[in-house]
């Protein structure tokens, strides 16, 4: 690994999170375990309802969005969430169809289990389970996991591997690197990395 311009991407990263994003590392470094053991099922649906809809789509758009979705998702209610039959409200908001109905008969799903047993279940098993949920996949499942604090990660998603890329190195061994290093949650780093990846691009680590 080339831990200069590891180090040197990471410090530029930082800096420019601390000042145009500094709720969101306060947000990134309130999870923890604690998080998991404390999470209740409409905070889970939230979670689960982000990832779907981040998939393909920008954060920031979303994020304008967000609570007019969750509006129309009943506001995450697991009992209203049950029994809503129509997507009309939700495909108002966002005109995808597939993301709707995903993440719809997903929190159905949980609900026919018992959010108890779910939890249960991915505690015991770990992440792969979140794999079965309608519109999560192999690199998604760890960004819903992170979010909840079900383990302390990166998500391997095109930015974190541009960078690992860049770095001479995997995105596990960046961020394990840098998480070390600075003393931060994996989850920190890789939301350091992630926004500003996204917003400049890796131009500091391609030259």
């Amino acid at each position: 690994m080339r831990q200069d311009k590891a180090i040197e991407l990471f410090e530029v990263a930082r800096a420019y999170c601390e000042d145009k994003y500094p709720d969101l590392i306060e947000w990134a470094s309130s999870i923890d375990s604690q998080t998991f053991r404390n999470l209740r099922f409409k905070r889970f649906l939230s979670e689960y309802c982000w990832v779907v809809y981040t998939s393909g789509f920008s954060a920031d758009v979303l994020d304008g969005r967000f609570e007019s979705l969750a509006r129309a998702f009943k506001n995450f209610d697991p009992d209203r969430l049950y029994r809503m039959r129509s997507i009309k409200p939700v495909l108002r908001v966002f005109n995808n169809e597939r993301k709707a109905r995903n993440f719809l008969s997903g929190a159905k799903m949980v609900y026919e289990e018992g959010f108890s047993n779910f939890k249960k279940r991915l505690k015991e098993e770990g992440v792969d389970i979140l794999e079965h949920l309608p519109g999560i996949g192999k690199i998604t499942k760890y960004h819903l996991a992170k979010n909840i604090g079900l383990l302390d990660s990166a998500k391997p998603d095109v930015w974190l591997e541009r960078a690992a890329r860049n770095c001479d190195t995997t995105v596990n061994e960046l961020v394990g690197f840098l998480s070390e290093r600075y003393n931060l949650s994996r989850h920190v780093v890789d939301i350091i990395i992630w926004r500003f990846s996204a917003d400049k691009g890796l131009k500091i680590i391609n030259n």
